[in-house]
This record gives structure tokens, C-alpha cells and sequence, in this order.
């Protein structure tokens, strides 16, 4: 049977939003962090059984036009009213693709649904994928602003010593850039700006271009005079694009226009699994590298993430660091792990038993949806 002719039924829907606390401040040039609100779906049938997906939408909409309070009015209002006690998996996609944007919340619900189907029947959308799987995939980390070079030392290392295969460093204009030294063979350097560089700002760009790998999101989304500029300046630049693909004819239309050398995939970002599946064969099919980002989930959305990522076998490097870097306590019973050499076994991520001691512990709101 065709995946997306699966039927569920649906007897409520809760929308849990949490606040659970980080071991450590983060901060990119978006600001500072100091505990993770998630918002998570929860969907049960009609029988009894339960899902459950995560929105990776922040408190607030710096990163993305979605914030976490408006996330849960736009699943009330413009989304449960329209589901049905019995539908299909595509039928709900249907529902779902009525809310221009908002992709982050609408991904929440498709995940919730597909995990419930996976845990019944025992099968998943990646099952009828024509893209072969990988057992172990690598790690990268994501690193924040640091305030002087001695932490900017301590964290480079402590995190080489882990095994990570990719070190990502967020940047902003104007900061002040520490060098890189290692003796015998190193991670591969990126650097992540999260659009905050503007025209004025392109001479800043030679010294992380220097280190000849694709910077993410130099510029702000849509901003391609920006891009066209810096690479007349700077002809070895490349970009790897994130915030401004929400969607395939975003990605379409930067390769059409020879704007895009990488893509970040966040399954989240670009509204859920069936749309991930549809850039990712865009990617493959025209050879352009592409990895999974993360959004610092919790083990819920992180999970499905690292399957996604088992099918992108161009990628050097995943952003799916495992939890324990941010939390003392995960909301999952078996928080994903990563091995000494920066690898992570896939078969742990399918899927997670969510710890519902947890969840009553960090819970902020939680709004039922229940239809008789």
C-alpha cells in the first residue's frame, strides 16, 4: 500500500508546550538562549494509540516568522477544526497545505501523525523512499558566540576530543574572529551567520571564505543582490543556503540562478517529511551537498531527523548533536548517543519512547483538542 494512502483516525489532538532547562547559555547572533521551549503534538486514535511530533518554531520570530504562542492559535483555529475522525495520510496533507507558511507547526502535525502509524503498523514513509539508508551517520556541532578567545579555546577543544566531524561557528558582522590551529588532521571548519551580513558588510566575508568551505546563510533570505555582489568581490564564495528555503520552488529557482552550493535541510523549516523527501530527490538528482540542520530539539524531533539524514550520503556532516549537550534531562527514555569517532547509529532513532514523567515535569500549557 501506498504510505500516504494510509488511514488514521483521530479522537484529540494536545498541544504540549514545554520550557526545560539547558545546561549552558547559547547564544548566535539571533540572541541568547537560556532553556528550550518546545511545543510538541500529541495525537491519539480512536483506538488508543498515541503520537507525537515536534515543532522546532521559536518563542519568539527572529529566526523564522513562526513563534511558539501563535503556533498553537494556528493549529486550534486553522487546523484541527478541519480533520476528520477517519482520513488519510495524504488527506491530512491536504488540510495542512491550505496554511500558507507556518511550516514548522504544520510539520508538528504531519510527525505526530506518522509516528503514531509507524508505532501501529510498523512501517514508515522512509520505507517507500527509493534512496538507499545509511547504519551511521556524522556529527557535526554547532557552536556559539564566545565571549573571549580563552572559551573560544576551551569549547574548540573539548569538542574535538568528542569526535565531531564538523565544527559550525555562528558569526555575526562586526565580531572579532579568533584563528584556527590544529596539528595532524582537523574537523572541517564552517561558519553559520544566520543572515546578518548586509552589502556594507561583504569585506568582512574574505576571512571565513578563506577556509574554502560554503558559508551558511551569509545574507539575509531573498537577498539575492546581496549574494551577487560579494560574489563579484569575492569569487570563491559560496553559500549554503537555510533560512530562505521554506520550500522547493525556493530551492528550484537559487539553483536556476546559480545561487546555492549547499543546502541545509531542516525537515522542519520546509513544513515536514513528505516535503523533505521531495527536496532531498532535487538535491540528489542535481548533485548539490545536503545535510540536516537542527533546531535543537528535543530527542522527539531530533530522532526523525537522523533518519532523514541516513538518506543523504553526500553530506560531511549533520547538525544533530545528541541531546545530552543540552539538557540534563531529555523528554525522551533513550535520548540519542554519538560514538567516539563523531558517528551516530541510526537504528537507536527509530522511533523513541517519549518520558511522559518528563514532560508533566517541563510542561508550561498544554491545550486538548478533542473530537467527538
Amino acid at each position: 500500500m501506498n504510505f500516504l494512502q494510509k488511514k488514521i483516525s483521530l479522537s484529540q489532538l494536545d498541544i504540549l508546550h514545554l520550557d526545560i532547562p539547558q545546561k549552558i547559555v547559547f547564544q548566535s547572533a539571533i540572541g541568547k538562549r537560556p532553556s528550550k521551549q518546545a511545543l510538541i503534538v500529541r495525537w491519539q486514535d480512536r483506538e488508543g494509540n498515541v503520537g507525537y511530533g515536534e515543532s522546532s518554531s521559536r518563542p519568539d520570530p527572529f529566526y523564522s516568522d513562526e513563534f511558539i504562542a501563535a503556533s498553537k492559535l494556528c493549529i486550534q483555529a486553522f487546523v484541527f477544526p478541519f480533520l476528520k475522525k477517519k482520513q488519510s495520510y495524504q488527506e491530512v496533507l491536504a488540510v495542512l497545505s491550505r496554511v500558507r507558511g507556518w511550516n514548522f507547526t504544520k510539520a508538528a502535525v504531519e510527525y505526530a501523525m506518522h509516528d503514531l502509524i509507524e508505532r501501529r503498523d510498523g512501517d514508515s514513509i522512509f520505507d517507500e523512499w527509493q534512496r538507499p539508508a545509511m547504519d551511521r551517520i556524522p556529527i557535526g556541532i554547532s557552536l556559539g558566540i564566545q565571549k573571549d578567545k580563552e572559551a573560544f579555546e576551551e569549547v574548540v577543544e573539548k569538542s574535538i576530543q568528542k569526535g565531531y566531524r564538523r565544527l559550525k561557528f555562528k558569526i555575526m558582522p562586526g565580531m572579532k574572529v579568533f584563528e584556527f590551529a590544529y596539528e595532524g588532521h582537523s574537523p572541517v571548519i564552517s561558519f553559520d551567520a544566520n543572515g546578518t551580513f548586509l552589502r556594507k558588510d561583504i569585506p568582512q566575508l574574505g576571512k571565513f571564505i578563506a577556509y574554502g568551505n560554503a558559508l551558511e546563510q551569509p545574507f539575509p533570505p531573498h537577498r539575492i543582490d546581496i549574494y551577487q555582489a560579494a560574489k563579484q568581490e569575492f569569487p570563491a564564495l559560496k553559500v549554503c543556503a537555510d533560512e530562505e528555503v521554506k520550500g522547493i520552488g525556493n530551492l528550484i529557482k537559487l539553483h536556476q540562478l546559480n545561487a546555492i552550493d549547499e543546502l541545509n535541510i531542516k525537515p522542519g523549516r520546509i513544513g515536514g517529511l513528505y516535503n523533505s523527501l521531495q527536496m532531498a530527490d532535487y538535491c540528489l538528482d542535481h548533485h548539490i551537498p545536503a545535510w540536516v540542520g537542527g533546531m535543537f530539539e528535543t530527542g522527539i524531533g531530533r530522532a526523525l531527523n537522523v533518519r532523514f539524514a541516513a538518506h543523504l550520503p553526500s553530506a560531511r556532516a549533520h547538525d544533530l548533536s545528541p541531546s545530552s549537550r543540552y539538557f540534563a534531562r531529555d523528554i525522551v527514555q533513550q535520548p540519542l548517543k554519538m560514538e567516539a569517532d563523531g558517528f551516530m547509529e541510526v537504528s537507536q532513532a527509530k522511533p523513541v519512547e517519549v518520558d511522559e514523567d518528563a514532560m508533566r515535569q517541563f510542561l508550561v500549557d498544554k491545550i486538548s483538542l478533542k473530537l467527538d
